[in-house]
């Protein structure tokens, strides 16, 4: 049942526009690899040090300072994932039956509920305290939780053509 949803899942993805321009333009596929490598260096960089922040690296760095460079790794996000569904359009067959990328959906699901998490429970809490003081412990937790997600995430994506079905 699911292998034939995700047939009619290939079938139309391979047919939009967005598959058929990244699949057959000489310079597309390079151009958003380029984009996307770039996109989770800046995406690894800004919430991945935030991460390290709320796990207790760096601490004379005060956390809304880090805070600040979220949006830059929101953006940062939005090029991955703009790039990244090109990609999947463009041949569909290779990601939707792929080992690694059901990881990688996995690893991105986790990371998203963990933001979600730490947003509603967490960040208010973390204001509350200040600069001076370690956060709480759920704060920590979920930045080492997305930390792991986000490394889970890079790894299943480098794991994708080693795991071509």
């Amino acid at each position: 049942m699911l292998d034939a949803q995700l047939l009619q899942l290939q079938h139309f993805l391979a047919d939009t526009a967005i598959g058929e321009f990244t699949r057959t333009s000489r310079w597309a596929w390079p151009i958003f690899e380029s984009l996307h490598f770039l996109g989770m260096s800046v995406l690894i960089g800004t919430i991945g040090m935030f991460d390290l922040r709320l796990l207790g690296f760096a601490r004379l760095v005060p956390l809304k300072a880090m805070h600040r460079m979220i949006p830059i790794g929101i953006t940062a996000f939005l090029v991955n994932a703009s790039t990244g569904l090109c990609f999947l359009a463009a041949t569909p067959d290779q990601y939707l039956f792929n080992k690694a990328f059901r990881w990688k959906v996995v690893f991105f699901v986790i990371a998203g509920l963990n933001v979600l998490f730490f947003y509603s429970a967490m960040f208010r809490r973390l204001e509350e305290r200040g600069e001076t003081g370690p956060p709480p412990l759920g704060a920590r937790i979920a930045g080492g939780i997305s930390l792991c997600a986000w490394i889970g995430v890079m790894a299943a994506g480098r794991l994708l053509t080693f795991f071509r079905p």
